[in-house]
């Protein structure tokens, strides 16, 4: 009897452990508790059937051929030194270019904006731009004044796949435009339009990210701008395919631009 007394009874350290284990469990289910009826605690109100939009960053990190979307566009500003050796007045009908204005070529500015299509051998763009260009010269005494205004819808193939990044681009373009022309002379002033004609255009598209590696990368993830372009090229007007428009076909012109790609 004595022994049996002895096995019921706890030791201190047995008490205080057991006491230790007992406060735990109930501040467990106490705070539990608490945190189902708390005003604060967060529902979920989502549904099963809801639909979550995920958006993944660029990977600047990837070469340009392995990140590049489907579908893209590119804004281009460039240049062309003009010369229209078969052209003749359209005030006097004939007098030719070199009469008035000698050998001089005179820059045409184009502004181009262009939706791209990205594929496995490169991209297909369709362009849409304008132009302005003007010359005055009074290489014969009198002074000459010849403008040219530019609209115009072309399609361009850009190798823009030979590499993963495109240091270098190879393109061809092909399109018709609409001339404006004006023509003046210090007693009188004449303007025709051209209605169509087609041009050709070759080139190089030169990468510029390198000279800023940084920035390109900035800007690729802030703005879009998948890369900057110097724009190398020659480009050739044909005739006009109504005969009595003047004729402002041309050899082949060089020029140069900026190319932007987003």
């Amino acid at each position: 009897m004595f022994m049996n007394k002895i096995n019921l009874r706890l030791k201190p350290y047995d008490l205080f452990a057991k006491t230790l284990v007992g406060l735990s469990m109930t501040l467990i289910v106490v705070h539990a508790h608490a945190a189902e009826e708390s005003p604060d605690a967060v529902e979920d109100y989502r549904r099963a059937n809801d639909l979550v939009e995920l958006h993944y960053p660029v990977e600047v990190d990837l070469p340009y051929r392995e990140h590049r979307g489907t579908h893209g566009f590119m804004f281009s500003v460039n240049y062309e030194n003009v010369m229209l050796d078969r052209y003749v007045s359209v005030i006097d009908n004939t007098t030719f270019y070199q009469d008035m204005f000698g050998e001089t070529e005179f820059p045409v500015y184009n502004l181009n904006l262009s939706y791209k299509y990205n594929f496995a051998l490169g991209s297909l763009t369709a362009n849409f731009g304008v132009g302005y260009g003007s010359i005055k010269e009074d290489a014969t005494g009198v002074e000459h004044t010849l403008s040219l205004t530019k609209y115009m819808v072309s399609g361009t193939f850009i190798m823009d796949a030979l590499f993963a990044e495109p240091y270098v681009a190879p393109y061809g373009t092909f399109g018709a435009m609409r001339l404006g022309l004006t023509e003046s002379n210090p007693t009188e002033t004449v303007n025709g339009n051209i209605d169509m004609l087609y041009f050709m255009q070759a080139g190089l598209l030169i990468q510029l990210n390198w000279l800023e590696d940084g920035v390109a990368r900035r800007s690729l993830v802030e703005s879009g701008l998948e890369n900057t372009y110097l724009d190398v090229f020659v480009s050739k007007y044909e005739p006009s395919s109504d005969m009595n428009d003047p004729d402002t076909s041309t050899d082949y012109m060089f020029g140069a631009g900026i190319r932007l790609e987003y």
